[in-house]
């Protein structure tokens, strides 16, 4: 199974505040491609898949939320709501699909740059993106 190596990630928002802790880690096999941050030996704070026989984005994140919740979605200098639904899986987290033809979807490939999930409460989440990333949306077209 192929892993990407790590490449050099943002380590502070452009405004120096704080990103989520952790490393991607990018796969590809027969199921599909994968993009999982966080900690190593850890769950995934944030994953992004793409299976390989619907062709559909998923993105998924660590949340103990056991209803529908709308996030926001600000990347490459745009905003989008994401609505993610609580899963059945056995880690607590939140899913949604998202289109990967979408600029700011793209972005989130973007050496260098930052992109923020902010929960319904209006709590931000900022996660370094990663060209790897772009490689898992890349599958899914």
């Amino acid at each position: 199974m192929p892993v990407l190596t790590p490449a050099a990630v943002a380590t502070a928002a452009p405004d120096g505040s704080a990103l989520e802790s952790g490393e991607w880690i990018v796969t590809e096999d027969a199921n599909g491609a994968r993009a999982m941050f966080g900690e190593p030996g850890t769950e995934p704070l944030l994953s992004l898949a793409c299976s390989p026989s619907t062709r559909s984005l998923q993105l998924f994140l660590a949340s103990g939320a056991t209803t529908g919740e709308a996030w926001r979605l600000d990347a490459g200098g745009e905003a989008a709501r994401i609505d993610m639904q609580p899963t059945d899986g056995q880690i607590p987290e939140l899913v949604a699909t998202v289109e990967q033809g979408l600029p700011i979807i793209q972005a989130m490939g973007v050496q260098g740059q930052v992109f923020t999930l902010t929960s319904p409460q209006g709590q931000p989440r900022q996660f370094p993106a990663h060209p790897g990333l772009r490689r898992v949306i890349d599958s899914c077209s």
